[in-house]
Order: structure tokens, then sequence, then C-alpha cells
């Protein structure tokens, strides 16, 4: 008898039963309109379609592979209903993680304009008052040969500042930090350096 119900099982447990919570007997059957009274043969047995979706399986579906499963359970919403929003979930979910990464973006951008416009007329502040502190002597005689730019001075490498810079700029920066790209673009250190009223010497 014990082992009449062990073979019984067995016999069970590998028989499919759809997703509604019949049997299907043949297997072959599965895809065929549903014979019981609830589908009265109006509807197919869905194949292979948890009542229940993983949580971490939705989430490593790609994106086609979400639409599929999102196309299958709409068939099935009224049998599938947990199935069903839990992939709806999984889309809007989605949609969330891009608004915001689309939003993330877009104050990082403007985070960047506005110190890029801070940058700039900073550069201006201090190569007028750098002007007035030199009376306009910020080149020595090798930087007016070469027609350098005074403005290059400021937000140039410091081995630049070395070659063409008069000692009177020289001595301006001395008191007054270079606002060199780095001091307002640059990574937190450049810019803590630059805070510190690190001079060039």
């Amino acid at each position: 008898m014990a082992v009449t119900e062990a073979a019984r099982r067995v016999r069970v447990a590998r028989q499919p039963r759809d997703l509604i919570g019949h049997w299907v007997a043949p297997a072959s059957e599965s895809q065929h309109p549903c014979p019981h009274k609830c589908c009265q043969w109006k509807r197919p047995h869905p194949d292979n379609l948890p009542v229940r979706l993983d949580r971490a399986y939705l989430r490593s579906l790609s994106q086609e592979d979400l639409e599929r499963e999102l196309d299958s359970y709409q068939q099935y919403s009224d049998t599938h209903e947990a199935g069903f929003l839990q992939v709806i979930a999984e889309v809007r979910r989605r949609e969330t993680s891009e608004d915001r990464a689309i939003a993330r973006r877009e104050r990082h951008r403007d985070r960047y304009r506005r110190r890029q416009e801070e940058w700039t007329d900073e550069v201006y502040r201090q190569w007028l008052n750098a002007e007035a502190a030199t009376n306009g002597y910020m080149l020595n005689k090798s930087g007016r040969t070469a027609g350098i730019d005074e403005r290059s001075l400021f937000t140039g490498p410091e081995s630049r500042v070395r070659k063409y810079a008069s000692p009177e700029l020289f001595e301006y920066f001395e008191t007054h930090p270079r606002p060199t790209r780095a001091a307002f673009l640059g990574s937190a250190r450049e810019r803590r350096e630059h805070l510190s009223g690190r001079r060039i010497g």
C-alpha cells in the first residue's frame, strides 16, 4: 500500500499543473484549450508561467525579456494577477530608476555649469586685481617677446608662470592663489589645496 501511494505521488509530481491550478494530462495538452468547467474550452493552459516570480529573477531580466514576460502575463492577468502585478512593478521601478538617473545627470551638469561660470568670473576678477597691483606689468621680457596672453598665467601650469611672469605678478601670486581650473573644477583634493592657500614657490 505504501509503495502504491509513493508511486502515485511520484506520478502526480511528474504530471504538469497549469498555473490556474489544473492538472494537465497529458503534458502535451499544456497549450490547448482547458476543458475544466471554469475555462469551458475558452483558454489554454499557460505553459511554464509561474503564479509568482522571484524578485531577483525579475531584476536580472534584460529590458527585452521583461517586455516578453509582460506580454505573457497580460494574457493571464485575471488568473495570474500576482505575477502580472510583479512584472508591472518591475517595469515601473526601472522607469523610476531611469528618471532618477536622468535627474542626477542633469543636476551634475547644472553644478558643473555653475562652477564653470564661477571659475570664469574668478579668473577675470583676479586678472583685473593683478593688473591694478602690478600696474599692468604682468609679463617678463620672455613673455612679452613670445606674445604670451597674460590670462594664461592665471589658469595654466605653474611652469608657465615661472617662465613668463613678471616679478610683480609673481609677488601678487604669493598672496593670491591662482584661480586654476583644477581649483574650481578638479578633484576634492585639488580644491582643498587651492583653498588652503597653496602658493607658487
